[in-house]
């Protein structure tokens, strides 16, 4: 298969508060763009073409394209077509295919919002040679099918397609998205119906043309669909805790191939760092004096951690970044291009570009873009029942699968001095935390919250002591 279209026009509005002001395929994934990685492995199975159906924030999507080119110049072909009606994923599929299939040799669907491992697409495109059409699934618990396309999988091959179900069998697994698609089956795109009907009783489907439901009617129609299971994780980005779970399995996938200190062209390591583990250093990078690293790291270009400095395990750190004077970044940490991490500050989860904890505090969760911690900032990560704080998602109430007590700080979010952030509290892009403040809940778009105050004045001096 030469052609994939990759589906980047969603808006993500159930990844509040990351949403509003990121492109879901331009989301930052192990400092890199996420669709920068999808390309990496169309490209390693052999795809020439790429057609990205963009829509909302498609500048994002386009400069990150535009820079995987420049890295990787006539490696593949890349355009752009505009959704510019939000009606479904199989809309989207359809509008991409449109003129590009001319070889009628079918083509790969891919989820602009879906992190996966290049292995799991090379073992999809071995079983699609043995039959028209083959589907990614992975691996779903009982407790959360109600939130995925569940499929029912038996003797290799998808029996059935339920969107959103209550039911969950040892068979049950979950509809990723990714499919490697026969001419025909890109043709039944364009017939997919407005409503989809692989729901249950009472499942109130939206007017949505949606993949699951094309291959639901496929599999109707008599045709067959065969199932190849992930063997890597594979994360959809949905939420904002999915996002923190891609981070943290990139780490993983960057980290574990690390077998020897590899130093970029002026990268060094002071002699009185201790190094446990094993460094990959780019250009220009260098560990200073008293640094310890107890596993394997990555650092992008020009970046420098020193002045006593403390890295866990299986960190990934960006370009032109800065940790120093006794910061301690957490296991499986991001910190993206251009952040800075200083005087006994510690960090865990994601930090976006750009993003500051410069002064003492505490923080584990997803830190935004651009956004500034103010001194003895700090987050609840236990909580006093030892149980999972329950979110909102578009009104519905859910736990989710992972990272329920993370902080999630949206862009262009700021703290004040010794703010307290509790379990799981989300405050959206553009907003103020003030000095003192105790917050418990979450905070929408554009909004400041302050501490008010009453002061009780009385007179003090000499006389208090005798005199």
């Amino acid at each position: 298969m030469k052609n994939a279209v990759i589906l980047a026009a969603g808006r993500g509005e159930r990844l509040w508060p990351y949403g509003d002001t990121n492109a879901k395929a331009a989301l930052s994934v192990g400092t890199r763009p996420l669709i920068q990685w999808q390309l990496d492995s169309l490209a390693e199975v052999g795809v020439e073409r790429v057609r990205v159906v963009a829509g909302y924030l498609d500048g994002m999507v386009r400069n990150a394209c535009a820079l995987w080119l420049e890295a990787n110049p006539d490696r593949m072909q890349i355009d752009f077509v505009e959704q510019r009606k939000p009606d479904g994923t199989a809309a989207a599929a359809a509008l991409g295919f449109q003129g590009l299939d001319d070889d009628k040799q079918g083509g790969w669907i891919i989820p602009g919002d879906l992190y996966f491992h290049t292995n799991d697409l090379k073992k999809l495109l071995d079983r699609s040679k043995q039959s028209g059409v083959a589907v990614l699934v992975a691996p779903v618990p009982s407790s959360h099918v109600q939130e995925t396309i569940r499929v029912e999988v038996e003797g290799g091959s998808i029996q059935e397609v339920c969107a959103h179900s209550r039911v969950w069998t040892p068979n049950t697994r979950r509809f990723t998205g990714i499919v490697a698609a026969s001419q025909v089956f890109i043709e039944t795109l364009e017939t997919t119906p407005d409503i989809p009907t692989c729901v249950e009783i009472g499942g109130m489907a939206p007017v949505d043309r949606e993949l699951a439901e094309t291959l639901h009617q496929w599999l109707k129609s008599g045709e067959t669909a065969v199932a190849v299971e992930a063997e890597e994780a594979v994360v959809d980005i949905n939420k904002p805790w999915d996002f923190l779970e891609a981070n943290r399995i990139s780490t993983l996938w960057q980290t574990e191939g690390v077998q020897e200190n590899v130093l970029a062209d002026g990268a060094s390591i002071d002699p009185s760092a201790r190094i446990e583990g094993k460094v990959k250093l780019g250009k220009g990078s260098r560990i200073g004096p008293g640094v310890i690293v107890y596993g394997n790291l990555v650092v992008g270009e020009n970046s420098t951690v020193t002045d006593g400095a403390f890295i866990e395990e299986s960190v990934v750190v960006g370009d032109g970044c800065r940790i120093w004077r006794g910061a301690l970044v957490g296991n499986r940490t991001v910190i993206g291009h251009g952040c800075n991490v200083g005087h006994g500050a510690e960090f865990e989860g994601l930090m976006l570009p750009e993003s500051y904890s410069y002064h003492y505090g505490e923080f584990w969760g997803i830190l935004g873009r651009c956004a500034d911690l103010g001194a003895a900032t700090v987050c609840g990560t236990l909580r006093f029942d030892d149980g999972q704080t329950a979110h909102r998602v578009k009104g519905r109430r859910e736990v989710p699968r992972y990272h329920s007590n993370a902080t999630y700080l949206g862009d262009f979010v700021r703290t004040g001095v010794n703010a307290i952030l509790m379990p799981g509290v989300k405050v959206g892009p553009y907003s103020l935390i003030g000095a003192g403040v105790l917050l418990s809940e979450e905070v929408p778009n554009n909004t400041s919250v302050f501490v008010e105050q009453t002061h009780r004045k009385g007179s003090w001096g000499p006389e208090r002591y005798g005199w």
